[in-house]
């Protein structure tokens, strides 16, 4: 089935405006390690950022957009929601640095919820800290064993467009409009390099390339809320990959942690104190409190371990295992019902796309065991 041309005109201007937010890179420090240098000298860390857009000129194309100009039903519901999500995305980062920054944070990514804080406080208390010494890569080998991943999706669909970035400004590894960043002075464990791949290019960069293979293309930007369901399928990832190993899951909790103490007012450095008291290595809390405290403070840190609990619950009560709804773009919890229709409609296709770790055998078996049902703590068992 065709998509109307009202629809595809409104749904090609909202994706590029959403490609003139790039959230994560324009809220995260391009100076952490400078920052950190700092940190450890005793001073509290002054963190710089990337130059905004013309945040004004961005709002103004928002207001000129509305979703009655779709003609689909469906559609026109997808579209509000991404209209409304892109404009508290200019209002968040009109308000960087600001004391109202975390509140409008709150507002896009939601509290730290009592049942997550719990789960977080369950990992840190029966999950012991990993504390052996294992090699580990630097960002050129990674940066090769990224591209080897990228060659093996291109076979599958040569219109991929995805590149692999290394710099110096930016902080561990992100995927932003479908392109690998990665910090230079990154130093990853070496049996974490494959797990972390299925993690940012089988999940980030697939979904952002099977959604720009569809008629809709803000399935490639991201529909409204879309980050939780994004960041749960690239932890899910990790798992069907090899397992969460302790240290993994350890990091999820403090996130959490670092979270609910930015929520509670506490200083930089009380938090920081806080998680290495919690058994986490400095240099780990430092990051993982830089994520939660930067730009004035941000809970999108939560929705990690709150996505993952969520997702292992959806798939436990899959009575067909089908992810193609799941992976044919950037789709969230809530608008599931809205894509299964789409497909069913015609109007979304099968994707090109299917996550490596969907098809290898070891990765099958550990997914069986998710369809059985797994609790979180379950993650970092090593499949039989």
């Amino acid at each position: 089935m065709s998509v109307s041309e009202a629809d595809l005109t409104l749904d090609h201007k909202l994706s590029e405006l959403s490609g003139q937010l790039p959230l994560l890179r324009l809220v995260t420090p391009t100076n952490v390690t400078e920052a950190w240098t700092t940190f450890l000298a005793g001073e509290e860390p002054v963190f710089a950022y990337r130059a905004l857009p013309d945040l004004n000129e961005i709002s103004r194309a928002l207001d000129r957009l509305t979703s009655e100009e779709a003609t689909d039903p469906t559609i026109a519901h997808m579209a509000e929601g991404v209209i409304r999500e892109l404009k508290l995305k200019v209002e968040l980062l009109s308000r960087r640095n600001s004391p109202d920054f975390f509140l409008t944070s709150v507002e896009m990514f939601g509290h730290v919820e009592d049942e997550t804080l719990e789960a977080a406080n369950r990992i840190l208390g029966l999950v012991p800290e990993d504390s052996s010494t294992r090699s580990r890569v630097g960002a050129t080998k990674l940066a090769a064993e990224a591209l080897k991943e990228l060659d093996y999706y291109q076979e599958q669909f040569p219109e991929m467009a995805a590149t692999v970035n290394v710099s110096s400004t930016t902080t561990g590894v992100m995927v932003e409009a479908g392109h690998l960043f990665i910090a230079s002075d990154i130093k990853v464990i070496r049996e974490r390099v494959y797990p972390l791949l299925q993690h940012e290019v089988g999940t980030h960069v697939v979904t952002f390339e099977n959604g720009r293979s569809q008629p809709l293309h803000m399935l490639s930007a991201g529909l409204a809320h879309y980050d939780e369901l994004q960041e749960a399928l690239g932890v899910l990832a990790e798992y069907l990959a090899g397992g969460l190993p302790a240290s993994r899951l350890r990091v999820l909790a403090y996130r959490v942690v670092a979270a609910h103490l930015r929520g509670q007012n506490a200083s930089f450095r009380d938090a920081f104190g806080h998680l290495t008291g919690l058994g986490c290595s400095k240099r780990v809390a430092f990051t993982t409190v830089m994520r939660a405290y930067r730009s004035g403070g941000i809970t999108k840190d939560a929705i990690y371990l709150r996505g993952l609990i969520r997702l292992l619950g959806l798939i436990e009560k899959m009575d067909n295992l089908d992810m193609t709804p799941l992976l044919v773009g950037k789709v969230s919890f809530e608008a599931l019902p809205l894509v299964r229709e789409l497909l069913d409609r015609s109007i979304l296709t099968t994707p090109p796309l299917v996550p490596r770790y969907l098809v290898d055998p070891e990765a099958r078996k550990r997914m069986k065991k998710v369809q059985q049902g797994l609790d979180v703590l379950e993650l970092g068992e090593p499949a039989a």
